[in-house]
């Protein structure tokens, strides 16, 4: 073999085994990989708070099953609502009050994500490039409901729990999971 093919097979070998782990490490933590690691990191959360940005802000805490209570603010006033499977109840007069069904329960939310991910297999994970949220790098991926409805999360590249997820005009920040502070009133 010529010094120039043993050069061009050294130099291709180097090549390969710089760029085998990243490659590695993009297949890890993409697709089903990516959905199984979430997938068993919200299998042991009992409860999050959440904030919702939108026209709107609202304040909120999210508990296992199926159950939020927010807090809205609507002209300088703030609104106490609850969802409660699909059941919507609002707080008047320090009483709660059932006003009806929601329409959606909140179905872009991480909890309606996983939710609707578990119920449908074939709705993929995409891995998109990693991001800097408040000066920390976090992973992303982008999840598309069947109705169309895109949506984009940020999760911490350790826990892959959610940080933010964004969706149409509205964004969904996340914390103090399983916070024994967090509370959903009884109606």
């Amino acid at each position: 073999m010529s010094l120039t093919r043993r050069s061009s097979a050294a130099l291709a070998f180097a090549i390969l085994a710089l760029v085998s782990p990243l490659a590695a490490e993009s297949a890890a933590n993409g697709g089903p990989a990516l959905r199984s690691k979430i997938f068993t990191a919200f299998a042991g959360i009992r409860s999050y708070r959440v904030t919702v940005l939108g026209s709107v802000r609202s304040l909120g805490v999210w508990m296992a099953p199926n159950r939020y209570q927010m807090t809205t603010d609507f002209d300088g006033k703030p609104v106490k609502t609850l969802i409660v499977g699909r059941d919507y109840w609002t707080l008047s007069d320090g009483k709660w009050r059932k006003s009806g069904t929601a329409s959606n329960n909140l179905d872009v939310d991480i909890a309606g994500l996983i939710r609707t991910a578990k119920a449908d297999a074939s709705i993929p994970f995409v891995a998109m490039p990693d991001q800097t949220q408040d000066g920390k790098r976090v992973g992303t991926f982008g999840f598309t409901f069947k109705n169309g409805t895109a949506e984009v999360c940020n999760y911490d590249r350790t826990t892959y729990l959610a940080t933010r997820c964004k969706a149409d005009e509205l964004t969904l920040l996340y914390a103090g999971y399983n916070d024994p502070a967090n509370r959903v009133a009884k109606p």
